[in-house]
């Protein structure tokens, strides 16, 4: 499906995506309501977090990303985040997509501190959602880190949604939102 057709589908489906009374253990979720988590290989969830990590950032020697080990949780709340399967973060670490793993303090409201060598950023991703017969939906939140010692830099948090698509083998990025409660 080309980019403005997906857009087209997206924008009529929204409206409806709320619809159909939500089930008590949906009522709370923000992030992959209505949608199944998918059933992927290993190998597969770590190329489409690659490739969200690639939309998110300008990767280079110099970036530092560091994975959050608990998957971010389908509710605002945070409550009940599974902890990111071992075979994931060594299939991302032999990619060089992360150079390892940072859990800051839950309540921490300021900038995180980590075991690194210089700054960057802590990146926590979702599940990854079918959003589509062949498309996936990704939820990524992120917060700058500073190291252990010296001086920290300003907090900064985001958080996003992407849609993507396997096309000859690689997984692309055909849409991407702010927040869990922003569709593609």
């Amino acid at each position: 499906m080309d980019a403005r057709r997906w857009c087209v589908a997206a924008a009529l489906a929204a409206p409806l995506a709320g619809c159909g009374g939500a089930s008590e253990a949906d009522r709370d979720v923000t992030r992959g309501r209505g949608l199944a988590v998918a059933a992927l290989p290993t190998a597969t969830e770590a190329r489409i977090d690659e490739a969200v990590l690639g939309a998110a950032f300008e990767r280079g020697p110099d970036l530092t990303l560091l994975l959050h080990p608990r998957r971010l949780a389908r509710t605002a709340a945070d409550t009940g985040a599974a902890p990111v399967p071992a075979a994931l973060v060594t299939a991302l670490r032999e990619r060089g997509t992360i150079r390892g793993t940072c859990e800051p303090p839950a309540d921490e409201r300021d900038t995180p501190r980590c075991d690194a060598a210089g700054a960057g950023y802590v990146v926590r991703v979702s599940d990854v959602f079918r959003a589509g017969p062949d498309t996936m939906q990704v939820y990524l939140a992120a917060a700058r880190f500073a190291p252990r010692s010296g001086p920290k830099p300003e907090a900064l948090r985001l958080e996003k949604v992407y849609q993507l698509v396997e096309q000859g083998g690689r997984w692309r990025v055909v849409g991407e939102a702010r927040g869990p409660g922003d569709a593609p």
